[in-house]
């Protein structure tokens, strides 16, 4: 069930534009937690309607830890989600390069490289639209079509290196480029997997999910006007916001 949920929140952020989810979130959030503290106080508060300063003290200060760690928390989520972007984005930019490269070099050798370069291509585009899609997407994991086309290629770059040494044996560095270009590759992909991975676990969610109910449960100790509604709205939709 829970993986079921994850999947559909994710399909859902995935297809509404940044803005929007930051709207969503907003209501939500707001609506949700200004609704638990007005049944907080209606079914909980409202059976001690006295109570002592240092009660309120009390409560205030409990009201406050539970916004203060909820600010936390999310941005500890925050911060990790960006630093995998970030990761992401480097071994993406390296392997871009690479493969620019690489290309570069087969063209310089002409139709005898022609299987290699279309498999480079294809790699290429398999990456973008098949590949990203799945990273951002949970689980996350890599394309096989993608997959296949590195195999391709490199049973291409094994055929032009067996040419290589029988045409030019003496250019066994330009054997050992393709080689290492191929690799980067290789390499450069797996580090994209591993940052896009490189995620807090899911718990951390739930837990931030109950600091924000708890402050919000902890909003309702007083019984308030339409102005302390909006009040409290505002106020609870701000820390995820």
């Amino acid at each position: 069930m829970f993986n079921f949920e994850t999947t559909f929140v994710d399909h859902i952020a995935n297809s509404l534009s940044d803005l929007a989810i930051l709207a969503i979130s907003a209501f939500t959030f707001g609506l949700v937690g200004g609704l638990i503290a007005l049944l907080a106080n209606r079914l909980w508060f409202r059976r001690w309607p006295k109570h002592s300063p240092y009660d309120d003290k009390l409560g205030e200060a409990a009201h406050t830890s539970m916004l203060g760690f909820s600010a936390f928390v999310l941005a500890l989520l925050i911060t990790n989600g960006l630093t995998a972007l970030s990761e992401t984005d480097k071994a993406t930019r390296l392997e871009a390069t690479t493969v620019y490269r690489l290309g570069r070099e087969l063209d310089a050798l002409g139709p005898s490289a022609r299987t290699a370069k279309q498999a480079l291509v294809s790699y290429a585009q398999n990456v973008a639209q098949d590949e990203w899609p799945r990273l951002a997407r949970l689980p996350v994991s890599l394309s096989p079509l993608a997959q296949k086309n590195l195999d391709d290629l490199w049973v291409g770059v094994r055929s032009i290196q067996q040419n290589l040494a029988k045409t030019a044996p003496a250019r066994t560095d330009y054997r050992a480029d393709l080689s290492t270009y191929t690799s980067r590759i290789e390499t450069f992909r797996s580090g994209r997997l591993s940052a896009a991975t490189l995620n807090i676990p899911d718990d951390f969610w739930i837990i931030l999910l109950l600091f924000v109910v708890a402050a919000s449960f902890l909003s309702g100790r007083e019984s308030q006007k339409p102005f302390g509604r909006q009040i409290n709205v505002i106020h609870t939709n701000r820390p995820r916001t």
